[in-house]
């Protein structure tokens, strides 16, 4: 038929849609290998987005002092990093990854560290490395954790 004009339509309306949000965080669960003796997970895959990159974060107090005892400076460094977490509109779960360096034998600080890290890392543990190392940039220093956090996108809730 030809000659003869196709009446014009238009667009087509589009439904709106609710977008849902991508997880910030997958843990990867791998068989074979040996379960988590901790609380952290094996691997976490982080879809395309942005990362917060936290320093070493230490168990110092604002003043610049610092506790005597391991676990004071476990707890405080703790603190330290939901506090610097929160400032980035974070949390601890939204931690992928952390670091964490002892100033003495792992046997002397295992119970006051895997209870702390289990009170902060509640689900989704963040993979985890852990070293002793032989000193820190201050003799005072007795523990140290960095972290790597996977952010929501900006805008969002």
């Amino acid at each position: 038929m030809s000659g003869q004009q196709v009446p014009e339509q238009g667009p087509v309306p589009v439904p709106e849609s609710v977008p849902v949000p991508a997880p910030r965080k997958q843990v990867i669960v791998p068989e074979g290998v040996y379960p988590p003796t901790a609380a952290f997970s094996q691997a976490i895959r982080v879809p395309a987005g942005d990362l917060l990159f936290v320093s070493g974060i230490i168990g110092m107090r604002p003043d610049g002092t610092m506790p005597e005892s391991s676990r004071e400076q476990i707890e405080l460094a703790f603190e330290n990093l939901v506090a610097v977490l929160r400032a980035a509109d974070a949390a601890p779960d939204d931690v992928v990854k952390v670091n964490v360096f002892i100033g003495e034998a792992f046997e002397l600080v295992r119970d006051d560290l895997r209870e702390i890290r289990a009170r902060h890392f509640t689900r989704d543990f963040p993979v985890s490395t852990l070293v002793q190392v032989a000193g820190f940039a201050s003799p005072a220093y007795r523990f140290e954790i960095e972290a790597i956090a996977a952010l929501p996108p900006a805008g969002a809730a």
